[in-house]
């Protein structure tokens, strides 16, 4: 033990970089300068990216930044050449559009939690994607449509149970079909033994 111990110690006072001098290797090992080994809790590692991915992304994001860069220069620029009085309005236009934004999205987050309680009376649930198709900022549209939706996907409904529910009648009775040829109830029987 006091070799092992030592043979540790020695690998931490070299500094060569290499665990091949004899010793154990130090990774994964107590006390080891070379980390742990991976438990089975790990989460999983991260993507790989090849050098194209990475080339896309980083032209994308570069769009992105860009647009957004042009767009505060544009501003600045606008703001710049106006007057105190031009820029007083401009912001308090800028701040007008942002309040009809916000009510907006407030109305239509009440809409579609309305539409979502009228389905769910109906006994249908539905995804947030499907949802935003049938609202609007106007109630009685929103209602239309879910109510037009509702009879859809009920009578869509109703029908593929129907479907399911279809049955074929037997050809002739006493007879049962095992997939190559009918075979007689009597037949059966007496192939049992069962009458004679």
């Amino acid at each position: 033990m006091r070799k092992k111990e030592f043979l540790y110690l020695q690998l931490f006072a070299d500094d060569s970089g290499s665990g091949d001098e004899g010793g154990p290797e130090p990774e994964g090992k107590p006390g080891g300068a070379g980390g742990s080994e991976p438990d089975e809790d790990d989460p999983e590692p991260e993507k790989k990216y090849t050098d194209a991915e990475v080339d896309e992304l980083i032209k994308r994001k570069k769009a992105e930044w860009e647009k957004t860069r042009q767009k505060e220069d544009d501003e600045a620029k606008k703001l710049a050449k106006m007057n105190a009085q031009e820029k007083s309005e401009y912001k308090q236009q800028q701040l007008e559009k942002r309040i009809q934004e916000l009510e907006d999205e407030k109305t239509l987050s009440g809409m579609r939690d309305e539409a979502r309680k009228q389905l769910s009376e109906k006994g249908i649930n539905i995804s947030d994607e499907l949802l935003a198709f049938m609202v609007s900022k106007d109630a009685k549209e929103t209602k239309e449509a879910v109510d037009s939706f509702a009879n859809l996907f009920n009578a869509a409904v109703n029908e593929a149970v129907k479907g399911k529910a279809r049955q074929t009648t037997p050809k002739e009775s006493g007879h049962f079909s095992n997939g190559k040829a009918g075979i007689n109830i009597g037949e059966m029987a007496k192939k049992a033994r069962i009458i004679k």
